[in-house]
This record gives structure tokens, sequence and C-alpha cells, in this order.
């Protein structure tokens, strides 16, 4: 195949003119494979130039992606799946990336932590979970983690029980209490740090009493039934017999 001529036609890419067809290739496989010094190309080379050339795509669309925010293997190895590369081109764009330090796990995972302490109401253990599912390895991850002043978390759990206070403060304090802990737990707190937190708390609430005045005006006075429906409302036996004990 006889070489025509070039065109630029793009940062690091350039159009070839063959005499009876054209191709896209970038820089990088152009000097590579001398093709500015040559006026013709074997057609057994062709498929090689182009298979050189689809890597040198997955590794300038994984340096773009790069560049949004900090990524890891799994994370890049997903995104040139869904851009329809080959597994083959996927692993050498990824030793690539490694070679160049643009992988680096300790330091994706120690941004990834921060940035959840920062930005989320995560606790350490749904943080360390998210990292596994991304395939790293838990003693690094640890690592960090175990590193980080325990102050820290019992901070974000206060703010968390303050706001929830506002959020939920037609509840009772048994139902608050309870939904607090479930939720801290699921967000990935230690059950020590919450149990410690939560009996620190003051927390005043008159919710069982105004369903009991609307219960008791619907049951006409009777103390079975406006046990019975509070009950099912979530609201704890003591609260209750707490607040029929008042109104008697």
């Amino acid at each position: 195949m006889q070489i025509v001529k070039f065109k630029k036609i793009g940062k690091s890419k350039y159009k070839i003119f063959f005499d009876n067809t054209e191709i896209v290739l970038y820089e990088d496989v152009i000097l590579k494979y001398e093709l500015l010094l040559k006026k013709e190309i074997d057609v057994h080379l062709i498929d090689k130039i182009i298979e050189e050339n689809k890597f040198y795509e997955a590794y300038y669309l994984s340096l773009n992606y790069i560049e949004i925010k900090m990524r890891n293997k799994k994370e890049i190895n997903e995104y040139l799946l869904r851009k329809e590369f080959n597994n083959k081109i996927i692993d050498k764009t990824i030793k690539k990336l490694e070679s160049l330090n643009l992988l680096n796990t300790k330091k994706y995972i120690e941004s990834f932590i921060n940035d959840k302490i920062n930005l989320t109401n995560y606790g350490p253990f749904k943080i360390k979970r998210q990292l596994i599912e991304y395939e790293f390895d838990e003693e690094e991850i640890n690592s960090y983690l175990d590193n980080i002043d325990e102050n820290i978390w019992r901070e974000k759990i206060i703010n968390i029980i303050n706001k929830r206070k506002i959020l939920m403060k037609n509840k009772s304090y048994m139902m608050f209490i309870n939904k607090l802990k479930n939720d801290l737990f699921n967000l990935g707190y230690d059950t020590y740090l919450i149990d410690e937190e939560l009996s620190n708390i003051t927390y005043e609430s008159n919710a069982v009493n105004k369903e009991y005045e609307k219960l008791n005006k619907k049951y006409k006075g009777d103390k079975n039934k406006i046990i019975a429906s509070l009950l099912r409302k979530g609201f704890i036996y003591e609260e209750i017999k707490s607040c029929v004990n008042t109104e008697e």
C-alpha cells in the first residue's frame, strides 16, 4: 500500500492517505513504525499497525478518564469494556498506566477514604466494604483506616445524631434511639462507638402523649385498644405505660 500524504487532525493524531484508502493513526504508532520515512507499507503490516493504534486509543482515553479524578484498575477495566476494547488491549493499557504510576493503589485508597470522610456520612466499615468491592487488598485498606483518629468517627456520629434530632422530633425516645442505632450501623460505624454516643444524648419528645390523645378520642378511652394501637405504631411498652399512668 502506497502512502500518499499525512494530515494532522487533532492532538497526536494524523490521517494517512493511501492510494486506495485512508486511516487515522496516533503519532506514537507513526513514529514506532517509522511511517514518515516510508513510501509504502506491507499489507501484512497494516493489521499489526491498526491493533497497536487501538492500544494507544485505549491508553489516551484512559488518561482523559484519570484526569477527571483518580481511578483504580477495576474502574479502568470497566470503562474500557464499555468502549468495546478487547481484554488483551485492556490488560496492556492497565500495565502501561501502572508502569507510569498512574494507578497507584496506596494513593487511591488514601484519597478514597479521605473523600468519604469529608464528603459523606459513611463510617469505616462501609468505606472498607466499598474498597473491597473495587478489589483492593483488605490489609492495605486496614493499614490506612486503622491510623485514623477514633475521634473523627465520634464527631461524625455526633453530627448525624444532632441532624436526626431535628428530622425525627415526632418520634418517641426509644423509637428515635432504635432507628438511629440501626441507621448508624448501616452507615458502617462500630457498635461500641454508636452505643457510647447514644448513651450521652438528651432527647425530649412528647410524641407518645400526642398519639395517646388522638387514640383516646378515637377509642373513647378504651385503654386496651389504645395500647395495642400504640404498640403497632412502634412505641415501646414502657413509654406507653408511663403515659397511661400519667393520664390516670
